[in-house]
């Protein structure tokens, strides 16, 4: 519903954590009977008198619905303080973003992090294996598949990052260019190769 009336959410937030307790419908009944008395006798008379003869509805709802009405004012608060509690309800919902903000930051940071990490753990792996990658690279090309050519383009772009921190660029375009030689007449996976940007450089 919010979505639909394009409330800020985060007002709704702040006016959550800032909003008390409802007004209380209790009854004071020393309020109500000094109210009471300060009536007209006439009012009062005729009052009863109706309420005797059943001539009109019981007059304890519309008494009380008067009280409240003749209390209203004296309850309701100032113009000032209305202005003064919207202006904290903003406050409030601008402190609310921007630490929904940071916390989003703070999550995003962590996460690319952690794929860093994670990143540099697998190309560390690759390096002290990149025999293997090349084996894998070969099986993975001789099965004629979309999808193992899609594995084996992603392998070739790991071990491109390997020899460039390893300082031996030239290596990986020598085996590129071998494999490339090789492959040629294999015209899906010379294209996921351009795609890719593993041509000769």
């Amino acid at each position: 519903m919010a979505d639909f009336l394009r409330i800020d959410p985060h007002l709704l937030t702040a006016a959550a954590h800032t909003s008390g307790a409802a007004p209380s419908q209790a009854i004071d009944k020393d309020a109500l009977a000094s109210w009471i008395r300060a009536l007209p006798q006439r009012e009062k008379d005729t009052l009863l008198l109706d309420a005797a003869l059943g001539a009109a509805p019981q007059p304890g709802p519309a008494l009380l619905a008067r009280h409240r009405a003749a209390s209203h004012g004296a309850a309701e608060p100032s113009t000032a303080t209305r202005r003064r509690s919207a202006a904290e309800l903003l406050d409030a919902a601008h402190e609310v973003r921007s630490e929904h903000t940071r916390q989003q930051e703070q999550a995003h940071a962590q996460t690319r992090r952690a794929e860093q990490r994670a990143r540099e753990s697998h190309l560390d792996r690759l390096t002290e294996n990149t025999g293997q990658a090349w084996q894998d690279i070969a099986h993975l090309i001789g099965q004629k598949q979309p999808g193992p050519y899609d594995a084996a383009v992603t392998l070739l772009k790991d071990l491109r990052e390997v020899h460039d921190r390893s300082g031996t660029p030239e290596e990986f375009a020598r085996r590129l260019h071998d494999l490339r030689e090789e492959h040629r007449g294999k015209s899906s996976l010379m294209r996921r190769f351009t795609d890719a940007g593993l041509t000769a450089r």
